[in-house]
């Protein structure tokens, strides 16, 4: 396994990045950032609030911002926003010193892990589960695209997750 890579998690929102990234941490022993909580910290606010006051586009060009500094480091698990495939300079940036590994969920998996959750902005309407497979389908071409490996995540538990991509990243990719 080649040490110095990033290996960066992308997927819609609710597939288990963070879980899965957290755990990655742990048995890896690199560090864990979440894309999301560092625009937060970057912003002051949460990101459902900057949608709400400024928009989906200006919050695309902070998110490109932080998403260049934290790609710019070796050895660290990244944990991405769902949106981030929908500015090819963000995989660009990811790919310069990552590993990109799409956790794959299914519309069913994803609104059983949202359907309680109101602090997704994109999700914030009358019928979340069309919603979910409308924009599932609009970004599901550009993670297959942009990914170096794919893991189902439907009905399996956070460490088998993990043990797949360990298992890939040791036996499986080489560069």
């Amino acid at each position: 396994m080649n040490n110095h890579l990033n290996i960066v998690l992308i997927g819609f929102m609710g597939c288990g990045k963070t879980t899965v990234g957290k755990n990655l941490s742990k048995k890896l022993s690199y560090p864990f950032v979440d894309s999301d909580l560092e625009i937060e910290k970057e912003i002051g606010m949460t990101i459902s609030d900057y949608f709400k006051k400024y928009g989906e586009n200006n919050f695309r060009l902070i998110e490109e911002k932080i998403i260049q500094k934290l790609a710019s480091g070796t050895r660290k698990i990244i944990a991405t926003g769902g949106g981030i495939v929908k500015n090819p300079g963000n995989i660009y940036h990811l790919k310069q010193n990552g590993l990109i590994i799409y956790l794959k969920a299914s519309a069913e998996h994803i609104y059983n892990n949202l359907k309680n959750d109101f602090s997704r902005p994109l999700l914030n309407v009358e019928d979340k589960y069309t919603r979910i497979q409308s924009l599932l389908e609009e970004r599901k071409s550009l993670y297959e695209k942009y990914s170096d490996y794919i893991v189902e995540v439907d009905g399996k538990a956070v460490d088998e997750i993990t043990k797949s991509i360990i298992d890939y990243l040791e036996e499986g990719y080489r560069l």
